[in-house]
């Protein structure tokens, strides 16, 4: 799947640009704070090609962080549309 179809699919699965409060990137990981969880269709971020898992983490902050493991090389060009997709800087 082409980097801007996927983060298209990725941000539908998210619930939508409204949805996210932080998006950040990693080596190989998409990393992502939701306002609402319950928007978050975790079967179909799991079903997309070019993912490989969606982990939930606990922050610090005690919020939770969505990662996306997409692997090394993949996060930034995936990030990159992201952004480009939300508007976010």
């Amino acid at each position: 799947m082409e980097t801007h179809q996927l983060a298209a699919s990725v941000l539908a699965a998210f619930g939508g640009a409204e949805n996210l409060t932080k998006i950040r990137y990693c080596a190989s990981r998409i990393r992502v704070e939701l306002r609402d969880a319950g928007r978050l269709d975790r079967p179909g971020i799991e079903d997309l090609n070019g993912v490989k898992a969606l982990l939930e983490v606990d922050t610090p902050r005690l919020t939770t962080e969505y990662q996306l493991v997409v692997g090394p090389g993949n996060a930034r060009p995936l990030y990159q549309a992201l952004v480009a997709l939300t508007g976010e800087k």
